[in-house]
C-alpha cells in the first residue's frame, strides 16, 4: 500500500510550499434519521485553522464523488511540514478495513462501499508516506442508516502506521480539539491531548514535540544597553558585570554577565540544604507545582497554595527517604527534576487507568456506567463528557416524567388536573397550554359568577362577585351597581352615624345591618382600636401612678380618656411633689437599692411607696428628708453597696 501511495504522490501536481494543509470533512447521510450534527461541529474549526495558516481542503456533507476529489487535492498538496486530517460522520468497517462514507452512501454493502466513501487505511498510508508531521482525528457518528451485507457500523480495529498521531472521539470533542488545543504554538502534542476531554488516542508520535512551533522572538537590544555592555566587557571584571546587572537586571546580557561573574569569582562556600533551596529562587507557582507532584505521588494531601509548611516539608522528607536521598525536607534542582519526572509517569498511569475504566464502564453509553465512572473519577479525563451525557439522560427522564404526569392528571381536561400539573411542573412542557386552559376556565367561571350577580341584583350578590373577582372583567360595573344599592339601602348614612358616635356599640350596629358593606373592615378595625384603648386605660387606672398615666398618654395623646389621665396626674403630683421630681429611671434605681437595704419589701411598688422609702433612708442616714433621688442620696447608696453594677 505504501508503494501505491508514493506513486500517487509522484503523479500529483506539486503545490508551492508554504501553508500547512488540513483536510476537514463532516457529513450526514441523506438517509440518516438521527445525527449529533457532525458537519455543524467540524465546521466551527474552519476559521481557526485558516487563521492558524492552514490551507483548507474542506467540505460539509460531501457526496462520494466530492470525497474522491478532496482526496486528489490532498495528494496534490504534497504537504512537507504539517498535516491535519479530520473526518466526522458515518464510518463502516470490515476485517481491518474502514471507510468514511459520503452523504449519498445510503445502504452500502461490501461490494459497493469503495465507490461510496474514502478508505481510512488509505488516508493513514498517505499521511505516513508524507514527510509532514500528521495528526488524524476521526469522529464516528451513528446515523441510523441500514447496512448491506458484510459491513458493520463504526471504525473497527485500526492498524495505525508508524509515525502518525491518531485519535478518535465525539464530533464535538474533535471540533473543540481542532479549534483550540491543537493550535497552541509551542505546546507539546501530549499536553494538547491531555487538555482535551472526550478523545481516545490510538497512536501518539513525538509526544514531547509541539505540533505547531512556538513563535521565534528576536530580542532587540537598545543602543544604550549595548554600548554599556560593550564597555563592561572591555573592563572584564566582577565589578563591571555587577554594574551592568544593577542597571539592567533583566537585560539581554544578564545571563552572560552572571556566568562571567561565576567564572571570575572564587567558588561559593558549600550551602546547607535550606540555603540551596533558597538559592533556586522558586516562584509561588513553582512551589505549587512541587506540591502537585508530591500530591500525585501520594506524599501530600493538603492545599496547593505554594506555601511550604509542615505538610509540604513532611512530604518532601518521605519522598527523599523512599528515593534513597538525604532526608532534609529541602529540595535542590536535581531533586525537583527527578520529582517532576516521577510525577509525570504517575499522571500517565492515572490517565491510563482513567481511560481503561471509561472503557470498562461502557464509554458513557448508559446511565449506570456514567455514574460508576464519575464516582471513581469525579475530575477524570472524561468527567465533563460524562456529566453532559448524564444531564441529557436526566433531562430526558424529567421530560418523560413531565409527560407521564400530564397524562395522569387528565391531559388538561379539567381544572383540578390543570392545577395539579402546574403545581408540580410550573415550567413544564405543557405549562403554557395548561395556563391557557386554566385562563379559559377561570374566564368562564367569572362570566357565570357575573350572571348570578346580575340575576340576584342585590348587595350580597355583587359583593360575592367582587370578593371572588376583585379585578374581574365586570368588577367596575359590579362596584357601580353595589354603590347604587348601598345608597338606596341607607348604608352611607349608617356609616356616618357610626363614625359620629365612635363607640363599639355604634360600629357593631353598622356591621349588623351591613356585614358586607364597603366600610365593614373599617368598622371592625375601629372596634378593635376602641377595645384596646379601653384595656390600656384600665391598666393605667390599675397602676394609678404618674408613670402609668403618662404611658397611656404617649399611646393615646388625643384618646377618649386623655383628659382624665391628665387630671389624675395633677392630683398625684399635688399629693406628693417629690413624685414629679423623680423620673422613672431614678425611681427604679431607688426601689432596687431600698429593697437591698430592707426598707422596701421585694416586688413592684407604687411611686408613692418608693418616695416614702427614700424619705426613710434619708432620715436614717442624716440626709435632708426630701424623698428625691438627689446626688447625696445616690452617692451614699453607692458607697453602701446598695447600687447594682
Amino acid at each position: 500500500m505504501k508503494s501505491f501511495v508514493r506513486a500517487l504522490l509522484l503523479l500529483g501536481i506539486a503545490m508551492p510550499a508554504g501553508a500547512d494543509t488540513a483536510l476537514v470533512v463532516g457529513t450526514v447521510d441523506d438517509a440518516s434519521t438521527s445525527s449529533y450534527g457532525a458537519p455543524r461541529y467540524v465546521g466551527t474549526a474552519f476559521t481557526p485553522l485558516d487563521q492558524a495558516g492552514f490551507e483548507l481542503i474542506s467540505a460539509i456533507d460531501a457526496d462520494s464523488e466530492m470525497l474522491r476529489g478532496l482526496l486528489s487535492r490532498l495528494v496534490a498538496a504534497d504537504e512537507q511540514e504539517t498535516l491535519v486530517i479530520a473526518l466526522a460522520g458515518r464510518f463502516v468497517h470490515f476485517d481491518g478495513w474502514s471507510w468514511f462514507l459520503g452523504r449519498n452512501a445510503g445502504e452500502a454493502d461490501l461490494g459497493n462501499v469503495s465507490g461510496r466513501g474514502l478508505p481510512v487505511n488509505l488516508l493513514m498510508d498517505i499521511a505516513a508516506a508524507s514527510p509532514a508531521r500528521a495528526v488524524i482525528l476521526l469522529a464516528p457518528e451513528n446515523q441510523n442508516v441500514a447496512l448491506g451485507a458484510g459491513l458493520e457500523n463504526g471504525l473497527g480495529e485500526l492498524e495505525v502506521p508508524e509515525g502518525l498521531t491518531v485519535a478518535t472521539g465525539h464530533p464535538a470533542s474533535v471540533a473543540r480539539f481542532l479549534r483550540s488545543d491543537l493550535l497552541v504554538p509551542g505546546r507539546p502534542i501530549r499536553d494538547a491531548f491531555a487538555g482535551a476531554p472526550g478523545l481516545t488516542v490510538l497512536s501518539l508520535d513525538a509526544p514531547f514535540e509541539p505540533f505547531l512551533p512556538a513563535p521565534v522572538v528576536v530580542p532587540v537590544v537598545p543602543p544604550a544597553e549595548q554600548a554599556y555592555w560593550d564597555a563592561m566587557v572591555t573592563l572584564d571584571n566582577v565589578f563591571a558585570y555587577r554594574a551592568y546587572l544593577n542597571r539592567y537586571p533583566g537585560g539581554y546580557y544578564a545571563t552572560q554577565a552572571q556566568a562571567r561573574i561565576a567564572e571570575l569569582e572564587p567558588p561559593a562556600p558549600q550551602l546547607t540544604p535550606e540555603e540551596a533551596e533558597q538559592a533556586l529562587g522558586l516562584s509561588r507557582e513553582a512551589r505549587r507545582d512541587i506540591q502537585r507532584d508530591l500530591a500525585v505521588l501520594g506524599y501530600y494531601n493538603s492545599g496547593i497554595d505554594g506555601l511550604f509548611g509542615q505538610g509540604t516539608r513532611g512530604g518532601i522528607r518521605q519522598w527523599q527517604q523512599v528515593n534513597g536521598l538525604a532526608v532534609t525536607g529541602y529540595l535542590d534542582g536535581a531533586q525537583i527534576t527527578r520529582l517532576s519526572a516521577q510525577a509525570d509517569v504517575r499522571r500517565e498511569e492515572i490517565r491510563a487507568q482513567d481511560r481503561a475504566y471509561w472503557q470498562q464502564t461502557g464509554q458513557g453509553t448508559d446511565e449506570a456506567g456514567l455514574r460508576a465512572y464519575l464516582a471513581r473519577y469525579p475530575n477524570g479525563e472524561f468527567s465533563q463528557l460524562a456529566r453532559q451525557r448524564l444531564d441529557a439522560i436526566e433531562a430526558e427522564q424529567a421530560r418523560q416524567d413531565d409527560v407521564a404526569y400530564w397524562n395522569q392528571t387528565g391531559r388538561g381536561q379539567d381544572e383540578a388536573g390543570l392545577r395539579a400539573y402546574l403545581a408540580r411542573y410550573p415550567n413544564g412542557e405543557f405549562s403554557q397550554l395548561a395556563r391557557q386552559r386554566l385562563a379559559n376556565i377561570e374566564a368562564q367561571q367569572e362570566a357565570q359568577a357575573w350572571q348570578r350577580a346580575r340575576a340576584l341584583d342585590s348587595i350580597q350578590g355583587y359583593q360575592a362577585y367582587l370578593d371572588a373577582y376583585p379585578n374581574g372583567a365586570n368588577a367596575g360595573f359590579a362596584r357601580q351597581r353595589l354603590q347604587q344599592l348601598l345608597q338606596a339601602s341607607g348604608e352611607p348614612a349608617a356609616w356616618q352615624t357610626a363614625q359620629a358616635a365612635d363607640t363599639v356599640a355604634a360600629y357593631r350596629a353598622y356591621l349588623t345591618q351591613f356585614p358586607n358593606g364597603p366600610h365593614a373592615a373599617d368598622a371592625q378595625a375601629r372596634i378593635d382600636a376602641l377595645q384596646q384603648e379601653d384595656q390600656d386605660w384600665q391598666s393605667a387606672q390599675g397602676g394609678d401612678t404618674v408613670g402609668a398615666y403618662q404611658q397611656y398618654l404617649q399611646a393615646y395623646p388625643n384618646g377618649r380618656y386623655a383628659q382624665d389621665a391628665r387630671d389624675r396626674i395633677q392630683v398625684l403630683l399635688a399629693s406628693d411633689p417629690a413624685i414629679g421630681r423623680n423620673n422613672q429611671v431614678q425611681l427604679q434605681l431607688a426601689q432596687a437599692a431600698l429593697q437591698r437595704a430592707g426598707i422596701l419589701a421585694p416586688g413592684a411598688r407604687t411611686e408613692g411607696e418608693i418616695v416614702a422609702g427614700l424619705r426613710e433612708f434619708q432620715r436614717r442616714n442624716g440626709l435632708p428628708n426630701t424623698g428625691i433621688m438627689d446626688g447625696a442620696t445616690l452617692a451614699l447608696m453607692t458607697l453602701s453597696g446598695l447600687m447594682s453594677n
